[in-house]
């Protein structure tokens, strides 16, 4: 075990080291923990009082939520790709050295449990509105980042169980599958069904139900709820219960992947080879969503003229892919929105739904197809004018944009009971913020394409968009002065939109050689 020590202490310092020789990671560090001081100070400039404050048990509820859509989607990989607690370097070390199978697995159990505490810090960058809205104290909301930090290593491990056995056995692949998706809809329809009833406050009773006793013995993510708001009550008991159902489910599984038939190396280095290749894919910017299965059906694009085909080629991508013009990302994106808005209703206010939508845009709208085109040879290699194929190859993607915000707002219109006026106005005020946020990107690969660091990337981006949008707000408050006969969000709104249009076509317009040199994405 003396080697692993070595191996697991080592990692740590040259991580530490390595920020020394790399200042641009530590000013990152540094102003994240700036970023997180100040979320967490100006959260606690103005305590909610009591009446203000919205009914907590919807926190309890949303918590119960995030760990249950957090825990299946990670721990379902198991059955394709597996999951894996090492790197391709401890691969090289590790499992050529003579070092026992089962001492291996306890370091990678023991290296996961750090990766999970990473994985669960953005938690905090919420603490503003969690607490101006439910009156979350610090502990409270270390509480919920625990269990899901805990939420995050279970769901790992699962899916490590999950693919040690059926790998070799696809007839047990699918009937496993489908026990797991039946409890999933089992409790999920045990929660949703009083809320069918006439006359029901569907939000209060979904909220009561997810409270209920019964949810607490839901494996792990039940378990882990209790003990986050044992953990805020002051309720010792569910602590200790669910702390113990945890720890006894993380033995059995490391007793079941130990013991089990499947040859743990092999499939340990199948999992991690492919982690590795789709992180190393992000971070080259070339996300591959192709499907394992593919049937062969109509082949051939069969449309478009030079750059022009580029937007009938993301189209036929996007059918196959089995979504019209919204993406999985998008979908699961505007539920959340959607969510929030329900949460939200209240306040008989659609802008802070608006608020969050385009918070949320600023991630969807990296994940686009156009953006991944620019890393690919091809769109170099047709003999047409730079700024016309750079238009085209964006086309598919302001598409779905106007798409994306009809969808988003008229259903969140509907839950707030908004105006028509005000629901057309954010449905434009999306679709402009969506062409900034898009010429962000093209501004991005033009000035920053040599870049390595996607962290770095990222942070100059949200940055940069900030700037970018800032003028269209400050345009609008100073005309709701002199337009006092017209509603203020429509006019900081429209505002924006003429805003966020004309600077995003200068900004492309500036950028229209970025396709005479591949060598600026060539990452």
């Amino acid at each position: 075990m003396s080697a692993l020590k070595y191996l697991f202490f080592t990692n740590i310092k040259n991580t530490i080291k390595d920020l020394k020789n790399h200042p641009a990671k530590l000013v990152l560090v540094v102003i994240f923990i700036a970023l997180l001081g100040v979320v967490i100070f100006t959260g606690n400039i103005d305590t909610p009082t009591p009446e203000n404050m919205r009914d907590v048990h919807e926190l309890y509820a949303g918590t119960f939520a995030l760990y249950a859509f957090s825990f299946i989607m990670t721990a379902m990989a198991g059955f394709s790709s597996g999951a894996s607690f090492y790197s391709m370097a401890d691969i090289s070390m590790l499992f050529m050295a003579p070092i026992s199978s089962k001492k291996i697995l306890i370091y990678g159990l023991i290296k996961q449990m750090g990766t999970s505490l990473w994985i669960g810090f953005f938690l905090f960058f919420q603490y503003a509105w969690l607490q101006n809205t439910y009156g979350l104290g610090v502990f409270g909301l270390f509480a919920i980042f625990v269990g899901y930090c805990i939420t995050m290593f279970c769901a790992q491990l699962t899916a490590m169980t999950i693919y040690s056995f059926t790998s070799n056995n696809e007839k047990l692949k699918k009937q496993l599958k489908a026990v797991v998706i039946a409890i999933c809809a089992i409790i999920v329809a045990l929660i949703l069904k009083d809320s069918l009833l006439p006359n029901a406050n569907k939000i209060k009773v979904i909220v009561d139900s997810a409270n209920a006793t019964w949810v607490s013995f839901v494996p792990v993510v039940g378990w882990l709820k209790a003990c986050a708001v044992g953990i805020m009550t002051l309720n010792f008991t569910n602590i200790t219960l669910s702390l113990l159902a945890v720890i006894a489910y993380v033995i059995a599984l490391v007793f079941l992947v130990a013991r089990a038939n499947a040859d743990f190396y092999e499939d340990v280095l199948q999992a991690t080879e492919v982690s590795f290749s789709a992180i190393t894919a992000k971070k080259e910017g070339k996300i591959s969503d192709t499907p394992k299965n593919v049937k062969v059906g109509k082949i051939g694009i069969n449309k478009g003229f030079g750059p022009n085909v580029f937007f009938y080629k993301h189209m036929l991508e996007n059918r196959r892919s089995g979504m019209l013009f919204i993406d999985k990302n998008s979908l699961i994106f505007i539920a959340m929105c959607i969510f929030f808005a329900l949460l939200m209703r209240e306040t008989n206010s659609i802008i802070p739904a608006f608020a969050f939508a385009t918070y949320m845009q600023v991630f969807t709208i990296a994940l686009g197809r156009w953006i991944r085109e620019l890393t690919q040879p091809y769109i170099y290699m047709i003999p047409a004018d730079p700024f016309k194929k750079l238009i085209c190859v964006a086309q598919e993607n302001i598409f779905k944009i106007i798409v994306e915000a009809i969808i988003l707002f008229i259903p969140i219109g509907l839950i707030i009971k908004a105006p028509v006026h005000e629901i057309l106005i954010c449905i434009v005020a999306r679709i402009g913020f969506g062409v900034l946020f898009m010429s962000g990107n093209i501004l991005i690969e033009r000035v920053l394409g040599t870049l390595t660091s996607k962290t770095l990337i990222f942070f100059l981006y949200f940055i940069i968009m900030l700037l970018l949008a800032a003028p269209g707000f400050i345009f609008g408050f100073l005309l709701t002065a002199r337009l006092a006969a017209i509603p203020e969000t429509v006019v900081i709104l429209l505002s924006t939109f003429i805003w966020n249009v004309a600077i995003s076509a200068l900004i492309i317009f500036l950028c229209r050689d970025i396709l005479n040199y591949a060598e600026l994405n060539n990452r």
